[in-house]
């Protein structure tokens, strides 16, 4: 059985402003008690771990907490309702219980980017293993204003968002060209890249600009793995960044 689709369902819903799971059962732990580098930060881990009575269930997701409710809530709730997500997928599913079949796992952590003193950028990676030949991954963006917890969105970070998907198509284009010249790859790689919202959902901020983040499979097989590609603030200046993001 595979996992098809909920965390990228999940994540919709939630950029959205839709209605998400209620979060009961939930459990969250701090890890340790020394302060981590991230904690030393202003960023604090906390855990979601489940696992079902048989043990063939696991889900561990480590994510952050600011100390800032405006923040930390909608970051708990959707973590919250990727674990839950996962868990009524695999209801009533034998193999979920079979000793023979390896443990169904979700297992997620993050980085914390800081594009300036006013924003903040963490990049998820979520891990999950439902049968067959291998997991899944899923990379997903956090990005929040620290002047007013927005979560910021492409919207929100560029005053021309069409200007922006273009830029940044034409860059990652080029850029992935480059980087697999040779295969056969050519239209992967430009449909993958194409200048749609839904290609470059996946924005980490960084004090030079933007990392874009590509699915696996989405401009390259598995076996290569996820791709990113890094763009320079100066070269998305026609699309009118939002400056105070980058402390410009």
């Amino acid at each position: 059985m595979a996992f098809v689709g909920c965390i990228s369902v999940f994540w919709a819903a939630y950029a959205s402003s839709l209605p998400l799971m209620g979060i009961a059962g939930w459990a969250v732990h701090r890890l340790g008690a020394e302060l981590s580098a991230a904690a030393q930060s202003g960023v604090f881990d906390n855990l979601v771990n489940r696992s079902n009575p048989q043990g063939k269930t696991e889900i561990n997701i480590t994510y952050p907490s600011l100390g800032r409710a405006d923040i930390d809530a909608g970051i708990r709730r959707w973590v919250t309702a990727i674990a839950d997500a996962f868990e009524e997928n695999l209801a009533g599913d034998d193999d979920a219980t079979d000793e023979d079949v390896p443990k169904y796992e979700l297992q997620g952590s993050y980085v914390v980017t800081r594009p300036s003193a006013t924003a903040i950028s963490f990049t998820f990676e979520l891990w999950t293993y439902t049968g067959g030949a291998h997991g899944n991954l899923d990379i997903i963006t956090l990005n929040y204003s620290l002047l007013t917890g927005q979560r910021l969105d492409l919207v929100d970070l560029f005053e021309d968002p069409d200007a922006a998907l273009k830029l940044m198509s034409d860059w990652s284009a080029r850029e992935l060209l480059r980087r697999f010249a040779g295969t056969q790859m050519k239209q992967m790689i430009l449909a993958g890249a194409a200048p749609e919202a839904e290609n470059f959902a996946n924005l980490t901020l960084t004090p030079e600009g933007v990392t874009i983040q590509f699915q696996p499979y989405q401009v390259a097989p598995w076996a290569a793995g996820a791709q990113q590609v890094e763009m320079p603030f100066e070269k998305l200046l026609k699309a009118r960044p939002l400056a105070v993001v980058w402390g410009r």
